[in-house]
């Protein structure tokens, strides 16, 4: 069997070579780029056409979900797996609609990846457990649109926003330079204001407000 070509598109270093290496040790697939941002990846996909894209969503110039709608404006038969920290509702729903068949969280331990591609090149669709459950929270009956008792602050939003792609509180307070107890505490008043009592709750909410936009 002809090996699948592939090109991937990861902003993060260590995430980038960790594919490049699951994808060249394994003999059904042949690497041809491996790009850091999106004017990197699409000139990736015109240059080679591959068979297969492997993309981060939030890109330093950028979203993946730009490289994963340049597939169809150039007219290249290539599937779209999408590998990324987001899993809220706006970019998961905006990448499967622009194109993309698989969504898989890329801090998902119990993925294997190269199963995952596999299976999509053969009709599947791959998508990591919370992603699933988040598609099925949006076709279950709607529920009456919660009104804030109290907006959120800029920084919330902001800590919100980071909660949404996948960061621990520590990695968050590391990233804004804040100690881990007032991340904690932001996140406890983000549950007040929103009447919620989860993460996952939290960020459902916050979509459906458009906090997140």
């Amino acid at each position: 069997m002809t090996p699948y070509s592939l090109t991937i598109v990861e902003d993060e270093t260590i995430v980038r070579e960790r594919l490049v290496k699951l994808i060249t040790e394994h003999s059904q697939f042949n690497l041809l780029g491996a790009a850091a941002d999106v004017a990197g990846g699409i000139a990736d996909l015109i240059k080679y056409s591959p068979d297969i894209l492997l993309t981060d969503l939030g890109l330093p110039d950028g979203s993946g979900i730009e490289i994963i709608k340049a597939i169809e404006i150039n007219h290249l038969d290539t599937e779209a797996m999408v590998i990324s920290g987001f899993q809220d509702e706006h970019n998961v729903f905006n990448a499967l609609q622009a194109g993309a068949s698989a969504y898989i969280h890329k801090h998902d331990k119990n993925q294997k990846i190269t199963d995952a591609i596999l299976s999509m090149m053969q009709g599947g669709a791959p998508i990591s457990p919370v992603i699933a459950r988040l598609m099925l929270q949006k076709f279950q009956k709607p529920q009456p649109v919660k009104q804030l008792p109290e907006a959120l602050t800029e920084r919330q939003i902001k800590i919100l926003k980071l909660v949404s792609q996948g960061f621990s509180s520590k990695e968050i307070a590391e990233k804004l330079n804040i100690s881990y107890y007032t991340v904690t505490t932001h996140i406890k008043n983000i549950y007040n204001k929103l009447q919620v009592n989860s993460r996952t709750e939290a960020l459902h909410e916050a979509v459906k407000l458009g906090l997140l936009e």
